[in-house]
C-alpha cells in the first residue's frame, strides 16, 4: 500500500519524463535526416542525451521522493504508524530508483532503435556495441549515485530545495575540487564515472554503486536517531 502512495506522488513526473525519454532521439533523428549529422555524430549525441536526462531525472526524483515523505507534517504522521522508519525510507527510495531505471531503459531502447534505423547499421551493432554499453552503464551508475545522494540529503535536511541544492553543489563542485587538488598536491581524487586508480571500469562501477547505497544507509541512521 505504501508503495502505491509513493508511486502516486511521483507518477506525473515519471510519465512526463518517460515520454521525453522516448521521443527525444527519434525527433532529433527526423530533424537531422539528410544532413549527415546522425551518421557522423549520432552515437555521441545519444550518449550525451542519455547522460543529461538521467542526471536531471536523478536530481529531481531524489528531491521529490524524499520531500513528499520526510518534509513538513508528513513525517510526523508516518512515524506514528506501526512500521519502522527504515521501511518508509527504503520504500520511497525503491520506488524512485525503479522509476529512474525505467526511464533509463526506455531512453536506451528508443535511442538504440533510432540509431539502428537511421544509421543503416545492423540493429545488433547499435544496441549491443560494447563500448556504447560501457559508457551508458557508467552514465546510469552516475545517475544512481546522484539519486541516492540527493535522496539522502533531502531526508537528512527534511527539505526538498535544500537537499537538491546541496546535491547540485556536490555534483558540480566535486570535479573542480578534484582538479584543484590534482593541480596543487598532484593527488588524483576519485570521482564518479572515472575508474578508480588502476581498477577496471567494472570494479570501479561496483564500488560507486556501493558508495551510492551508503548514502541511503547514512540517511537511515539520521532518521532513526532523530527527534520527531
Amino acid at each position: 500500500m505504501y508503495y502505491w502512495k509513493c508511486w502516486r506522488d511521483t507518477r506525473s513526473f515519471f510519465i512526463v519524463f518517460a515520454i521525453i525519454a522516448v521521443v527525444v532521439m527519434p525527433v532529433a533523428a527526423v530533424v537531422c535526416v539528410g544532413t549527415g549529422l546522425l551518421e557522423n555524430f549520432g552515437s555521441e549525441a545519444f550518449r550525451s542525451t542519455f547522460a543529461l536526462i538521467i542526471s536531471f531525472v536523478a536530481l529531481a526524483l531524489g528531491a521529490l521522493c524524499a520531500s513528499e515523505e520526510f518534509a513538513g507534517s508528513t513525517i510526523h504522521f508516518l512515524f506514528t504508524k506501526p512500521r519502522s522508519r527504515a521501511y518508509f525510507l527504503w520504500t520511497g527510495w525503491a520506488v524512485g530508483c525503479a522509476e529512474l531505471l525505467a526511464i533509463a531503459l526506455v531512453n536506451w531502447a528508443a535511442g538504440s532503435l533510432t540509431l539502428g534505423h537511421y544509421s543503416k547499421n545492423p540493429l545488433h551493432s547499435a544496441i549491443l556495441d560494447s563500448a556504447m554499453i560501457q559508457q551508458l552503464a557508467g552514465a546510469a551508475i552516475y545517475g544512481l549515485y546522484i539519486y541516492c545522494m540527493t535522496y539522502s540529503l533531502t531526508v537528512a535536511l527534511r527539505n526538498g530545495l535544500r537537499g537538491l541544492g546541496a546535491s547540485m553543489a556536490i555534483v558540480f563542485g566535486l570535479p573542480f575540487c578534484a582538479i584543484a587538488v590534482r593541480w596543487r598536491w598532484k593527488i588524483n581524487l576519485p570521482i564518479p564515472t572515472v575508474p578508480i586508480a588502476s581498477l577496471s571500469p567494472l570494479t570501479s562501477n561496483i564500488i560507486w554503486m556501493v558508495v551510492a547505497l551508503l548514502f541511503v544507509f547514512a540517511a537511515q541512521l539520521v532518521v532513526e536517531h532523530s527527534e520527531i
